[in-house]
C-alpha cells in the first residue's frame, strides 16, 4: 500500500514509517517543510534498512496515498486536518493522537466536543474514511525495530473496508488488531491512554495490554 504520513517529522512517523517500509510498503513522509520531511525520510530508511520512502510537503504526500497517517501531535491534529479537508475526501484517514495531558504527575484526559480526537477529524474532514487505532503503544517503541511490540490494539471506525485495511497494517508492524466496534467509541481508547500512562508512572515502565478470551 501507499502511505502518507502528514507532520511525520517525529517520533510517530519516523519508527512506524520504518516498520511498515520494512514490511513491504511505500512510505511517504510529508512535512510543513519539505527540507524537514527528506531529513525525515533519510531516517526511516536508516532505521528500516531497505524499502520505498519518498518524502515531500504534507499537500503533497496525500494525492497518491492510499492511506494517510496523522502523525502531528494531538493539539496541532485539529487544524492539521481542517488544512487538508480537501485532500482527504475518500482516503483511509489512521488518527492516533491522544488528548491526554500530564501534569505534577497526573495524566487527564482531555476530549474535545467531538468525543475524540478520531471523531473530531471525521467532523472535520466529513469525506474521508477515518479509522482510530495505535493509541496504546508509546511512540518511542516503533523506532526499535528489533524489538518485538507486545501489544493489542483497539480499532474504531465507521466504513469496514477502511478498518479492514488499517487493522492489516497494525499486524504488519507487530501490532494484534482488535476490532472495537464504531468510530465512536474511539473516545474509550483514548480515555484509557491516561490509565496506562498512570500505570507507566507509578511502576515505572512502558505498558500497554492485550485483550484475552478472543476466538482463534
Amino acid at each position: 500500500m501507499k502511505i502518507a504520513f502528514v507532520g511525520g517529522t517525529g517520533p510517530a512517523g519516523l519508527g512506524l514509517g520504518a516498520r511498515l517500509a520494512r514490511a513491504g510498503h511505500d512510505v511517504a513522509i510529508g512535512s510543513r517543510s519539505e527540507e524537514r520531511a527528506r531529513d525525515a525520510a533519510a531516517q526511516v530508511l536508516a532505521l528500516a534498512g531497505d524499502g520505498s520512502v519518498s518524502a515531500d510537503t504534507n499537500e503533497k504526500v496525500i494525492p497518491a496515498a492510499d492511506v494517510v497517517v496523522l502523525s502531528v501531535r494531538a493539539d496541532a491534529q485539529p487544524e492539521t486536518v481542517r488544512a487538508l479537508a480537501g485532500l482527504l475526501d475518500g482516503k483511509i484517514v489512521l488518527s492516533m493522537a491522544n488528548p491526554v495531558t500530564v501534569a505534577q504527575g497526573r495524566a487527564s484526559y482531555e476530549g474535545p466536543p467531538e468525543g475524540s480526537l478520531a471523531e473530531q477529524a471525521q467532523h472535520g474532514a466529513p469525506r474521508a474514511r477515518v479509522v482510530s487505532a495505535l493509541h496504546e503503544i508509546r511512540v518511542s517503541r516503533f523506532a526499535k525495530l528489533e524489538l518485538a511490540i507486545d501489544s493489542d490494539t483497539i480499532v474504531t471506525g465507521d466504513d469496514a473496508g477502511a478498518k479492514e485495511a488499517i487493522m492489516a497494517l497494525c499486524a504488519d508492524v507487530g501490532v494484534r488488531p482488535v476490532d472495537g466496534g464504531p468510530l465512536s467509541n474511539s473516545r474509550y481508547v483514548e480515555a484509557f491512554v491516561a490509565v496506562l500512562v498512570s500505570i507507566n508512572f507509578r511502576y515505572k515502565a512502558g505498558v500497554s495490554y492485550r485483550i484475552t478470551g478472543l476466538p482463534s
